[in-house]
């Protein structure tokens, strides 16, 4: 393939304009109505490029529809959110629980940590705990991977903002998971530097085998710092208990994900798979039509190039199931396998947005930059050169390159989450010894309903775009 050409690449605005678009159905969670339309009009678009054997590639995931959701305590009702994956007690049925009458109760056991339930009967209870983010810094991030490289050349990631990581487990779920142990008939976490909200979208099922949990069956419902604090004043009124109530009313079927693919041909049938996911809770426009509408500018641009000059084939691919536990990336990758294609690397693009921060009230306030990016590179890859310069003659600023040595997990040991790991899309193609390039950002409102349009800095689209067709170019070269 012949250098980047900046002037052949799709501009800032009309990335933009795909985001938009796909932000325009209201959410795309997967086995919906909207979730079908998502990956539909990603498939159009990929037919207007002219990708070849472009295909919507279903298998069927378990989906949840919470029917009836509702938390009570000392007679008022408070404002929640379900808990991603809770209350559910097998793969596929309806899960119905009440707790309410006479007995039923809110305690509270602070933090959640192992010493807070000694000496506590919460048997039959609904358990309160703070949810606790871990701060989020370049401080941090260089803890977890000292051998990282940081393009910052104005220095803004050494100003001390008021973040957190509302991503990686901390100490939820584990104090979730001693409830469920414990014999707690429900669970509430208090957001407690989060946004001062109680939208909150993550899935830790699989972190609960250490207390030998294969589900997570009890309730549980987020609330918000400022409710939080009129729960534990209830508790406290209560001399260490409240009458409450919760109700939650979720089903659990399988219903069709869908993954779209295309493909450009080239000199060789190895593959390089550029992708991101197109399902969303919200609007989701940075997470994660930032991400799609980058592939799409990158199969845009690739399509240009005639196949005699591109020494790879390339793939592009709109994932799904990233909020309903990864099986559509898992059905893709068996997908590749039945086929023979031989997968070089995967580059993955997410989350191209605006930095917030909490301000006292737990407001979120944009800094007026881009969100740092971690950019993961394994080492199986042998890119880390090649990304590095592409970040600085695109200007891809405020970016942490993360080298990584992804060796996959064994199957046969319990998950057990790692700082340095790589938390993104891109897990589970490394976890299959694909080598990846993989970028994500943190931003604090990608579970929440502000996830919208202008949440993104039009004027980074490009040049992400720029980096990664680079980044694509010379891997094709070399790999």
């Amino acid at each position: 393939m012949n250098d980047t050409n900046p002037t052949e690449f799709p501009s800032g605005e009309q990335i933009f304009g795909w985001i938009e678009d796909l932000a325009s159905l209201g959410h795309r969670r997967t086995g919906t109505p909207q979730g079908r339309a998502s990956a539909e009009y990603i498939a159009e678009r990929f037919r207007e490029f002219d990708l070849h054997n472009v295909q919507i590639e279903e298998s069927l995931t378990a989906c949840a529809d919470v029917r009836e959701q509702e938390l009570s305590v000392a007679g008022t009702v408070i404002e929640s959110f379900w808990a991603n994956a809770t209350g559910r007690r097998a793969e596929i049925g309806q899960f119905r629980t009440e707790i309410q009458g006479d007995g039923a109760e809110v305690v509270y056991v602070g933090r959640g940590d192992a010493g807070d339930f000694d000496g506590r009967d919460v048997a039959g209870k609904i358990v309160v705990s703070d949810i606790e983010f871990l701060p989020l810094s370049l401080k941090t991030t260089l803890q977890n991977h000292p051998r990282a490289q940081v393009f910052d050349p104005k220095s803004t990631l050494d100003t001390k903002a008021h973040k957190f990581d509302i991503y990686s487990p901390n100490n939820f779920p584990d104090n979730y998971f001693r409830a469920q142990q414990a014999g707690a008939a429900g669970f509430v976490g208090i957001l407690m530097n989060y946004m001062d909200a109680y939208n909150y979208n993550e899935d830790y099922t699989e972190n609960g085998a250490g207390f030998g949990a294969d589900f997570m069956r009890i309730p549980a419902v987020w609330v918000s710092r400022k409710d939080g604090e009129t729960i534990r004043a209830a508790i406290e009124d209560g001399d260490g208990a409240a009458p409450a109530s919760l109700i939650v009313d979720v089903t659990y079927e399988m219903k069709p994900a869908l993954n779209v693919t295309g493909v450009l041909p080239g000199q060789s049938e190895d593959t390089i798979l550029i992708h991101s996911h197109h399902d969303a809770v919200w609007q989701g426009a940075v997470q994660d039509a930032s991400g799609v509408s980058e592939v799409l500018a990158l199969a845009s641009y690739f399509a240009r190039t005639p196949d005699a000059e591109r020494p790879k084939t390339l793939m592009f691919a709109a994932t799904d199931t990233h909020f309903t536990g990864y099986s559509a990336h898992h059905a893709f990758l068996n997908e590749r396998e039945a086929e023979g294609r031989r997968l070089l690397l995967d580059v993955c693009i997410e989350h191209v947005g605006k930095e917030v921060e909490l301000d006292a009230d737990n407001n979120a306030v944009e800094t007026g930059l881009v969100e740092p990016r971690m950019i993961y590179v394994t080492d199986s890859s042998g890119l880390k050169d090649v990304v590095w310069d592409a970040l600085v003659r695109h200007n891809v600023t405020r970016s942490m390159l993360l080298p990584v040595d992804s060796s996959p997990h064994d199957s046969d040991t319990p998950y057990e989450f790692q700082p340095d790991e790589i938390i993104s899309d891109a897990y589970y193609f490394a976890d299959a010894g694909i080598p990846v390039v993989s970028m994500v950002c943190g931003q604090m409102y990608l579970f929440h309903p502000s996830d919208t349009p202008a949440r993104i800095p039009v004027d980074e689209l490009r040049p992400v775009g720029l980096a990664f067709a680079e980044i694509t170019r010379e891997a094709a070269l070399r790999l």
